[in-house]
């Protein structure tokens, strides 16, 4: 009797069921695109800005969001006067241009206290496949005895690859101005 009494209990709940998921209510219309009228101060502020862009010779690239990818050479530390100075190149090897690309340098004694340190940030974007020679400048301090490099950009961390050699940026090309001067002396 009780297996009956369920069968007609679960048989009466799926017809409930049925009847309030798929029952009466009429058909959704399908909405049609609404077509937002811009405030005209946004549409004039907007072409303002394009007619900077365009007349400062701007050009806006994609950035790369979250973790980004560089190689680096080994840094090499030099003793010039005072400073210990320390170069390195790096290249962008990310699928996008890396922006607010940051590198800070730790220096520490033997106990593991911090000494010293510098800090470079590029205030433009490091391109795809950019090369760049970093140098970075710390006062000597007797008590220097190891350094940490962190790598770091504005939209996230960096995944720094240690390379042997990465190939020289190039250089900057003279203007036409300038190569006329020195040939006419």
């Amino acid at each position: 009797m009780e297996r009956i009494n369920r069968l007609i209990l679960f048989g009466f709940m799926g017809l409930v069921i049925g009847t309030a998921a798929c029952g009466g209510e009429p058909e959704v219309p399908i909405e049609t695109e609404v077509v937002i009228e811009v405030d005209p101060v946004a549409q004039a502020a907007a072409e303002r800005l394009v007619a900077r862009l365009s007349s400062a010779n701007v050009q806006l690239v994609t950035t790369q969001r979250g973790t980004a990818e560089i190689t680096y050479t080994q840094p090499i530390a030099d003793r010039e006067s005072d400073f210990i100075v320390t170069s390195m190149r790096i290249k962008n090897v990310a699928q996008n241009a890396i922006a607010g690309f940051q590198i800070d340098e730790f220096w520490f004694d033997a106990d593991g206290n911090t000494v010293t340190g510098d800090q470079i940030r590029f205030q433009e974007p490091l391109m795809i496949g950019e090369v760049r020679d970093i140098e970075l400048r710390v006062p000597r301090v007797p008590s220097m005895d190891r350094s940490n490099y962190e790598f770091t950009h504005q939209n996230g961390d960096i995944l720094a690859t240690l390379m042997d050699e990465i190939e020289a940026p190039p250089e900057p090309e003279e203007e036409e101005g300038e190569e006329d001067s020195a040939g006419g002396e």
